[in-house]
Parts: C-alpha cells; structure tokens; sequence
C-alpha cells in the first residue's frame, strides 16, 4: 500500500486555480509532464478531502504545480483518520 501523505486539499486547489488550471487541465499536465494518470474525479476527491494522495503523486502535483510538496500539505483530514480507525 502506497503511504499516505496529510495533504491539505484546500491548499491543492487554491493553486491550481491561482494558476487557472482546470482539473482536466492539471491531469492533462500530470500526465504529459510526470507519466501519471490519474482521473479528474480523484483530483476533485483530494481537493474535497475525501481522499489522501500517496507521497509520489502529491510530489507530482507540486512538480505540476510548481511550488514545494511542502506547501500544499496541511493537517491529517479527520475523515480519514476516522475511517483508518474502524478499518483496524
């Protein structure tokens, strides 16, 4: 299993539309400049905080977006810390 980053989606998608970059557009860049596909639905479910990207594709974002990986990662979503607790 891929580890998990705590990246703040909030923070993903206010630079991708500082940047005005689509969610299309960002994926078209992630694969084109990175080799990675991804769906725009994954996209919009990070940028919601429904989902956490691995390490690999959240570096890829920020290689995208071009800002440091650190900049766009935040808090643990508690979500998703709920989620990891009732899985155990």
């Amino acid at each position: 299993m891929a580890q998990l980053t705590q990246a703040d989606g909030t923070k993903i998608r206010r630079e991708r539309e500082r940047q005005e970059l689509t969610v299309d557009e960002l994926v078209a860049k992630l694969l084109d400049q990175e080799g990675v596909q991804r769906h725009p639905d994954y996209i919009r479910n990070i940028e919601l905080g429904h989902k956490q990207p691995s390490v690999q594709l959240l570096g890829s974002i920020a290689r995208v977006l071009g800002v440091p990986r650190g900049a766009l990662e935040g808090h643990e979503n508690p979500k998703l810390l709920r989620r990891r607790r009732v899985a155990r």
